[in-house]
C-alpha cells in the first residue's frame, strides 16, 4: 500500500505535465494550440517556422517583431483581429521561459532588409492579379 501511494505521488506530476503538452504539427513543428493554423498561414508564407519557433517573447516583444517586419521586412498590414490572434498565439506558446535565448535586438540595431522592396512589390502584384485576397473572407463564407 505504501509503495502504491509513493508511486502515485511520484507519477502525478509527470501525468499532469503530459496532459499540459500540446501536440506538434509534423510538417512545421508548431504547437497545435488554438489559432496555430492562422499563424502558420501568415508566417510560413515568407520564412521557415524555425525562424520564430526558436524565439521567445512576451506579447510586447512579438508586437514589436510584427511591427518591425511590417516596416522593414515586407510584411503587409494585417487585419487588427488577425494580428492580435497571431501575437496572442506566439506569446502564449513561445513566451519567455526558463531558458530565454537572449534579449531581443532593438529595432534600431536591426540591419536593413535588402529584399523588402521586392517582396512588397511582388505581394502587391499578386494581390492585383487576385492571387492574394485584398481582404480576409467574411466570417461564415
Amino acid at each position: 500500500m505504501r509503495r502504491t501511494v509513493l508511486l502515485a505521488s511520484f507519477l502525478a506530476p509527470l501525468v499532469a505535465a503530459a496532459a499540459d503538452e500540446v501536440a506538434l504539427d509534423p510538417a512545421t513543428g508548431m504547437k497545435m494550440a488554438p489559432d496555430w493554423e492562422i499563424v502558420r498561414n501568415h508566417c510560413v508564407i515568407c520564412h521557415s517556422p524555425q525562424t520564430f519557433l526558436q524565439q521567445r517573447g512576451t506579447e510586447s516583444t512579438w508586437t514589436d517583431v510584427v511591427a518591425w517586419m511590417q516596416r522593414h521586412g515586407g510584411l503587409w498590414k494585417l487585419d487588427p483581429a488577425v494580428e492580435k490572434t497571431i501575437i496572442g498565439y506566439l506569446a502564449a506558446n513561445y513566451g519567455p521561459g526558463d531558458h530565454f535565448r537572449r534579449a531581443p535586438i532593438p529595432p534600431s540595431l536591426m540591419p536593413p532588409n535588402p529584399y523588402a522592396t521586392e517582396a512588397r512589390l511582388e505581394a502587391e502584384a499578386k494581390q492585383r492579379e487576385g492571387k492574394i485576397p485584398a481582404a480576409p473572407p467574411a466570417p461564415g463564407k
